[in-house]
Parts: C-alpha cells; sequence; structure tokens
C-alpha cells in the first residue's frame, strides 16, 4: 500500500512538473494570501470609516430572518457566488452559537458544492446552455482539465467563483468519488476566515 502511494505521489508529481501545475498552484496561493489581507484590510475599511459591520449585520438580519439569510447563501453558493462567504461569517460571530453557525454556513457551502456538480451534469444534457456556458468559462474549464483537483482546492480557499468551478466540474464528467474528497476543503477556508473575522470585528 505505501508502496502504491509513493508511486502515486511520484506520478502526480511528474505530472504537475510537466503541466506547470506547481507554477499554477504557487500563484494562486499567492493569491490567497493577498485576498485574505484584501478582504480583512476592507472590512476594517468599510467598518472604520463608511458604516458599522455589527450596525449593517442588525439591518440586513431585520430584512431577511437568519433563515432567510441562510437560504439567500446557499442559492448564492448553489449557483453563481453572488455572495461573499465573509459577510455571512462576521453575521455568524453575532449569532448566540458562532462556532456553531460558521459549521453550519460551512456545510451549507459543502452541500451546495454537491449540488452544483449535479446541475453542471444537468447543464451538460442542454446544449445551447452548455455551449454559452463552456463559452463563457472555457479558461476555467481549460484549467480544470489541466490540473483536476488543484483547481478545486483553490477555488474552495480563495475568491474563485467556487459554484462554478463545481458546475464545470459536472458538466466535465471529474470523478465524482474524488470530487466529495477535495471539496472537504471548503471547510478550512471558513476555518480561516472565521478564525480571523471572529477575533477582528
Amino acid at each position: 500500500m505505501a508502496e502504491r502511494i509513493s508511486q502515486f505521489l511520484k506520478t502526480y508529481h511528474q505530472l504537475l512538473v510537466q503541466t506547470g501545475g506547481y507554477t499554477f498552484l504557487r500563484s494562486n496561493l499567492l493569491k490567497l494570501g493577498a485576498s485574505i489581507i484584501m478582504i480583512i484590510g476592507l472590512f476594517y475599511l468599510i467598518d472604520g470609516y463608511i458604516i458599522n459591520i455589527d450596525e449593517a449585520m442588525d439591518w440586513a438580519t431585520k430584512i431577511l430572518s437568519p433563515a432567510g439569510l441562510i437560504g439567500l447563501f446557499f442559492f448564492s453558493e448553489v449557483s453563481f457566488g453572488f455572495i461573499t462567504p465573509e459577510l455571512l461569517i462576521v453575521w455568524a460571530d453575532e449569532t448566540l452559537h458562532p462556532r456553531w453557525t460558521l459549521i453550519l454556513l460551512a456545510s451549507l457551502s459543502y452541500v451546495a458544492g454537491i449540488a452544483s456538480y449535479f446541475l453542471g451534469q444537468y447543464w451538460a444534457t442542454r446544449k445551447v446552455v452548455r455551449e454559452r456556458f463552456l463559452e463563457r468559462h472555457k479558461n476555467t474549464l481549460e484549467q480544470l482539465r489541466r490540473f483536476g483537483g488543484l483547481l478545486i482546492i483553490l477555488a474552495a480557499l480563495t475568491p474563485l467563483p467556487y459554484p462554478i468551478v463545481c458546475q464545470l466540474s459536472g458538466m466535465n464528467k471529474y470523478p465524482f468519488k474524488y470530487f466529495v474528497w477535495i471539496t472537504l476543503v471548503r471547510f478550512l477556508r471558513f476555518g480561516l476566515y472565521g478564525a480571523l473575522l471572529f477575533s477582528a470585528f
């Protein structure tokens, strides 16, 4: 078993070297670090000079119930990711049980990613939608073909469009048995940003 794992790692290493996977991974990890700094800096600027984030979250929960807010977030995570998870992470800190709320949000995001995968499989059966969708995201699809799981991991961790990558994975018939394990990385994003934003706001 150990020899098989070692052989797999060596083969995958060679594949990453040949396809430029390490360069792709390094550049996107730099983007991850930069995005964390930018998001926290943006939140500080908004909180300090534009609007108090705690008050904004209170206002949002008056318009939408917690269930409505969570439902909207789930829809966003399944469709196009129009709500950034960081907003809900800050909101989670205002709830009675912040850590449990954060776990709930991470779990919903993970399930939404799986739903997006199957949505992508559905799009693959619709010629008009498939052609327009693929044309719009052909660069992401090409990266998915070249780097497979690496792109899914980076989409789960970084501001890359996670729902879109999940849908493209389904359209591209990326093996589901690998997809469900790889997308567990989504929990790491919520944990990482939660640790940073809970202490900051």
